[in-house]
């Protein structure tokens, strides 16, 4: 996946807030309060890294769009980091 297609569909992704200069694409649900976000993608030397902070619906949606997007360029692997 290259840069630009990764970027693409993160922007894309349901509830995006915004991006910032390293990369970092923060989703947060409309009514969220908290100071972190609900999830956060970035693109990675090995694919894209995706950190759940809230276990929302929120969340759960970026995760499943943006799993959705890349199964359309091509095999998905998901793996937890440690």
């Amino acid at each position: 996946m290259t840069i630009e297609q990764a970027n693409s569909i993160l922007a894309k992704a349901p509830s995006f807030d915004h991006c910032d200069e390293l990369g970092l694409h923060e989703y947060r649900s409309p009514s969220s309060l908290a100071s972190l976000p609900d999830a956060v993608l970035q693109r990675a030397e090995y694919g894209l890294y995706y950190c759940d902070y809230s276990r929302s619906r929120t969340s759960l949606e970026v995760l499943g769009y943006v799993l959705s997007r890349c199964a359309d360029l091509g095999p998905v692997t998901l793996q937890a980091a440690d």
